[in-house]
């Protein structure tokens, strides 16, 4: 049980230090987005690159953010009846939540998206809009977010174990 709480705390300490790291990326979105306004008045032609970039940033944001806020329990749900729930009566919803709908889902998108990344990262795909190089970092993020939040489900899933197991480290700690 020792090593399920090591595992979850350190996809926490990963989920956090990356949601805590893509949070400084909205300074750079702000600027690169901002930037395209004065462009286009004043001197008539926006940044196409900027635009791009930013727009790459701010997925990122998102992808990332993901994983953080599931990490802090953050996310948008139906909380009519979970939070009044016994301790072990919650531990077995995320335990079966996580299994029956979570790792199922990112197993689906996973499967989906690696060929799609690979193929992307052979061509070096390109923005299709502009001709810009980097397009093949969007179709990355969905590998990434994958990767992110499959490891904060597994974490979910040991935290409720431990839980229901009666060990520390479970769903109460967090």
């Amino acid at each position: 049980m020792a090593a399920l709480r090591r595992f979850a705390g350190f996809v926490d300490w990963l989920n956090n230090a990356a949601g805590v790291c893509a949070a400084w990326l909205i300074v750079p979105v702000i600027a690169l987005l901002f930037l395209q306004i004065p462009l286009r008045e004043v001197v008539g032609k926006g940044n196409l690159l900027a635009n791009d970039m930013g727009q790459l940033l701010h997925a990122t944001v998102f992808i990332v953010g993901v994983a953080y806020t599931l990490r802090w329990n953050g996310h948008v749900r139906v909380d009519l009846f979970y939070s009044r729930l016994r301790l072990r009566t919650r531990a077995w919803i995320t335990l079966l939540g996580a299994a029956a709908f979570m790792l199922p889902w990112l197993w689906l998108v996973g499967r989906w998206s690696v060929p799609i990344t690979l193929q992307s990262w052979g061509q070096l795909e390109l923005f299709p809009e502009t001709g810009n190089p980097g397009y093949f970092h969007f179709k990355t993020l969905l590998f990434v977010y994958v990767v992110l939040v499959g490891l904060q489900a597994l974490a979910m899933m040991a935290r409720a174990s431990l839980t229901l197991a009666g060990y520390p480290g479970g769903l109460s700690e967090r």
